[in-house]
């Protein structure tokens, strides 16, 4: 169950936004196993002057094009599994013209209790049957 917030510059064309959430999408499923429907994604865009990115930091060359994503998603990818996703997400952003150098991504993990799919069920008790209370005595 990731979440994706993907942060972007202004100025990209709608259809280069949608390839790289493609991007992080099909990277999550294709190394973490994610399911293909499992897929909760939000994108923001930012006026160039309020992205305050470092264009070198750390040693890389970022241009206007620079974008942050982030994933938060349950524990228990490996160190492998994070370094697969990381390089299939930027090879993938590079068919939509992205830089290597401008695809910054934070990967933050937690736990299913953290979690709520909707109904107010915890992530867990989303699937178990639900309790009924019983009617008014009489």
């Amino acid at each position: 169950m990731p979440l994706a917030r993907i942060s972007v510059p202004a100025h990209l064309a709608p259809a280069r936004i949608r390839a790289l959430a493609d991007a992080v999408h099909e990277g999550l499923v294709e190394t973490c196993g994610v399911p293909p429907k499992d897929r909760f994604q939000l994108v923001s865009t930012y006026a160039h002057e309020m992205m305050f990115i470092d264009p070198t930091f750390p040693d890389v060359a970022r241009t206007v094009d620079a974008s942050i994503i982030e994933i938060l998603f349950l524990a228990g990818r490996t160190v492998d599994q994070k370094k697969r996703l990381f390089r299939r997400i930027v090879d993938r952003a590079a068919g939509a013209g992205f830089s290597a150098d401008d695809i910054m991504i934070a990967l933050s993990e937690n736990t299913p209790v953290d979690w709520s799919l909707g109904r107010g069920l915890a992530y867990g008790d989303h699937h178990a049957p639900m309790a009924t209370s019983p009617g008014p005595a009489g």
